[in-house]
């Protein structure tokens, strides 16, 4: 079965509202067409805050295609979220492997940030997108992760959010940090720095404790930034794991 991503508008109401008639725009419209689905074919549909609609083909033409949705499932979020800040590798291409792999092993939110080390200081937004909600629709996830527009590391530390179960991943020389797994707080919101190739400098590192940021270690291998940022990924929701249960391993 396919999964197709619908972001117009909120499925659920929409389903219960008996607006059930809908029209797959963009990437998925031509990806019903190349397909080469038909009337009564059936596919599922989501709009990526949690809500997974079956629903039945009732016309696939060249230029135009109308979707009924026909049944409706509510996912809850996990007790748990996973925040990662990040600074973009120089090779873009391991910024758009990080978000496809984040995005099936179970994300939340994504903040680029520019630092003193950073290596790109310009990303496509769209496109970044565009990778988020194809990985969403393979990996069978109801929520797609929000990505943030990038900011500067500085304005980070100079807003006014509080930071709870906030960590920031730093090659320590002395090697004195904790292991994330031994530090992070379970089902709640978390927040991670991950700094690009060539490290935070200390003077980042000593505002992001001033700002509530612990510094953590991933463990012993060094770590590529994406890399890293996935590292931390994983170890986090690993942690939570009883609040990941329930999300659809087939659709079927």
């Amino acid at each position: 079965m396919h999964l197709f991503y619908y972001g117009v508008s909120n499925l659920q109401i929409s389903f219960n509202s008996g607006d059930r008639d809908i029209s797959l725009s963009g990437d998925d419209a031509t990806h019903l067409k190349v397909l080469r689905m038909r009337q009564g074919d059936t596919i599922y549909v989501t709009d990526g805050t949690g809500n997974i609609c079956k629903a039945d083909i009732q016309e696939n033409s060249p230029k135009f295609n109308s979707i009924r949705l026909l049944d409706l499932r509510t996912y809850e979020r996990p007790g748990h979220s996973i925040h990662i800040m990040i600074a973009p590798p120089k090779n873009v291409a391991r910024f758009e492997w990080f978000l496809e792999k984040a995005t099936e092993a179970g994300i939340d939110e994504i903040t680029p940030f520019f630092s003193e080390h950073s290596e790109r200081a310009v990303l496509r937004s769209d496109r970044l997108n565009k990778v988020l909600v194809s990985a969403m629709k393979q990996s069978l996830k109801p929520f797609l992760p929000k990505l943030n527009e990038p900011v500067s590391f500085k304005s980070i530390m100079n807003s006014k959010n509080q930071v709870s179960n906030g960590f920031i991943a730093w090659l320590d020389r002395q090697n004195e940090q904790q292991h994330l797994k031994a530090v992070c707080g379970l089902h709640q919101p978390t927040t991670i720095l991950i700094g690009p190739e060539g490290d935070f400098s200390q003077e980042e590192v000593d505002a992001a404790k001033l700002k509530g940021f612990v510094p953590v270690s991933l463990g012993s291998s060094r770590l590529r930034t994406e890399t890293a940022a996935l590292a931390a990924c994983f170890i986090v929701n690993i942690l939570n794991e009883p609040d990941v249960t329930g999300y659809p391993l087939s659709l079927e």
